[in-house]
């Protein structure tokens, strides 16, 4: 059995230790992600976690074809409430949080607080804040205004080399724009003299656009600090978890209930950036504090399971997706000629699920 072998391994660990080099050798960043990789290995629970994902807003401008907002779609509530957010990120600060990316499962720049609450947590002294985005909804003016409120890095998911691939699976998107707004924060953050935020570009490899990767990663090469090639993860028949040429034959630890929670933009609070339909609610953050919901029985109920590599007896886990959950093995020509078929024969679009970007993951 082995951990998972990702895309371009080497090329992604030279960027985050040149990004460390960037950040002038930074030992609170060293130490922050020196935390990130370990809490979990050595079952560290922390008194608050390394990492908060804040949900802006649930919506999505998009519907591309490999995501739920192009599936089955998700509830529209509207947007998160600014002070509710900015409390939110009070109660992070105080607790020793390092990291807060700002979105879940929908388009951060959708909301048009999304610079106040970036400058407010680089006031309230977090370490790193993020976001990850389609970059369609940007313009020049408003990039500028997201670069001067300290945000540390934007990841840019663009899944295609050319306009017709890339707008075949990101339905509703514009190439051209999304080519202009990325190379417009390349230029305006080198105007200014900054190093950030940091800029990754990711892409989802999957069969439409498999032969586009080598092109992808050439295009970008001169303006990304990080680019990211991820395999989908497609479930087979008989619930089979198969990403690229692996195919999952074992489950094992997960870090996230040690490294993070996810809070989405009505205050509800989730173990997992995976429970995109909210299947294990942790706790409410507007009736109990986020030390509270994190050191509560739900929280260290799913901790115990992963203690015991228990995880497929809980309804949450037992259909992940999050390929740092399971061990793997690369199948045979033969396994994989059978794979395709089988996926072929099911046709159900919908077995096909995006993997998660993990914050910083490594």
């Amino acid at each position: 059995m082995s951990k998972y072998q990702e895309v371009n391994p080497i090329r992604r660990k030279f960027n985050v230790f040149l990004e460390w080099i960037k950040r002038g050798f930074d030992l609170n960043f060293f130490l922050y992600r020196f935390r990130w990789n370990y809490v979990a290995k050595y079952d560290a629970v922390l008194k608050f976690p390394i990492h908060l994902d804040i949900e802006t807003t649930e919506a999505c401008n998009l519907k591309c074809i490999m995501c739920v907002h192009g599936t089955t779609g998700v509830p529209i509530t509207g947007l998160i409430d600014t002070k509710f957010a900015k409390n939110l990120i009070d109660q992070a600060a105080e607790g020793g949080t390092k990291s807060i990316k700002f979105n879940w499962r929908g388009e951060p720049a959708l909301h048009k607080g999304l610079e106040d609450l970036i400058e407010y947590a680089k006031l309230k002294g977090i370490l790193e804040v993020q976001i990850n985005t389609n970059g369609i909804p940007f313009n020049e003016k408003r990039i500028k205004k997201i670069i001067n409120s300290g945000l540390d890095r934007v990841i840019f998911s663009m899944d295609g080399a050319t306009k017709k691939t890339y707008e075949r699976i990101r339905i509703g998107s514009n190439f051209n724009k999304l080519m202009s707004n990325i190379k417009t924060f390349y230029e305006i953050r080198k105007s200014l003299k900054r190093q950030k935020p940091f800029i990754r570009i990711q892409m989802v490899k999957m069969k439409d656009n498999q032969n586009e990767v080598n092109k992808f990663i050439s295009m970008w090469k001169n303006i990304a600090d990080d680019i990211r090639v991820n395999d989908v993860t497609n479930r087979g028949q008989g619930s089979m978890l198969y990403s690229g040429d692996q195919v999952a034959i074992g489950r094992k630890r997960c870090n996230q209930p040690w490294q993070r929670m996810i809070i989405a933009r009505d205050g509800e609070v989730f173990p997992c950036c995976a429970d995109w339909d909210r299947n294990y609610k942790i706790g409410d953050s507007k009736k109990t504090s986020l030390k509270d919901i994190w050191k509560g029985k739900r929280m260290n109920d799913l901790r115990e399971i992963n203690r015991k590599k228990e995880l497929d007896k809980h309804h949450l886990c037992k259909n992940c997706y999050v390929e740092t959950s399971y061990e793997w093995r690369k199948m045979t020509k033969e396994e994989i000629k059978k794979r395709d078929l089988m996926i072929k024969k099911s046709d159900k679009k919908n077995e096909s699920v995006i993997r998660i970007e993990e914050a910083f993951s490594d």
